[in-house]
């Protein structure tokens, strides 16, 4: 007859409080030193990112100053190249167009010449983006202005003249006259006619 298994169960051991192992547990007056300083270190971050986003923050931006280039007189070809485009506009369309001449005048000799530069640049500085301002001779300017009226046209003869009685006029110890006479083409005329008039009348000035 065989034997049946035993079916006691195992006696467990058991194991003392004495000898488990016991976490290490740090000291109180640690503990909260060293918890204060991790929360302090997550808080503000590394420190050498954070200076240096600081000083990345506050540096003031450098803004370089921006030069507004003027727009250069034409050429005597370039000139005579838009009185003819011009021209050709007006016998199509019909759109006005005034031609007006600007020239310099001075009791001491050769004052106009020198001071041709700086009246050059008041004329383009008054005239529009649009308009042809080109030097004809030492003493005299040519504008050319399209969809302007004669009238319109001696607004800018005016703004001209006081702008060089205020910066130009007494610097070269003689007086200094600016004159300047305006004209459009009249019905079968060129823009070339219109230019001869206003010659004509500067030189009646």
């Amino acid at each position: 007859m065989s034997e049946l298994p035993d079916e006691t169960p195992p006696v467990r051991r058991r194991v003392s409080r004495g000898n488990r192992r016991q976490r290490f547990v740090m000291p109180d007056d640690q503990h909260d030193e060293r918890v204060g300083e991790v929360i302090e270190a997550f808080l503000e971050g590394p420190p050498t990112t954070s200076r240096r986003r600081a000083r990345q923050v506050t540096r003031p931006a450098r803004l370089r100053p921006t030069r507004v280039r003027p727009v250069p007189l034409d050429t005597r070809p370039d000139w005579d190249i838009a009185l003819r485009h011009e021209d050709a506009r007006m016998a199509r369309y019909g759109r006005p167009a005034t031609v007006v001449v600007i020239r310099l005048r001075s009791t001491a000799p050769g004052s106009a010449d020198r001071l041709a530069g700086r009246v050059g640049e008041i004329v383009r500085h008054h005239a529009r983006e649009t308009d042809r301002v080109t030097r004809a001779a030492a003493d005299r300017f040519h504008v050319l202005l399209p969809e302007t009226e004669e009238a319109e046209a001696r607004t800018l003869i005016d703004r001209v003249r006081k702008a060089c009685a205020d910066q130009v006029a007494g610097r070269v110890g003689a007086e200094l006259r600016v004159v300047g006479a305006a004209a459009s083409p009249s019905h079968g005329q060129t823009l070339h006619d219109a230019l001869v008039a206003a010659q004509d009348a500067v030189s009646a000035a």
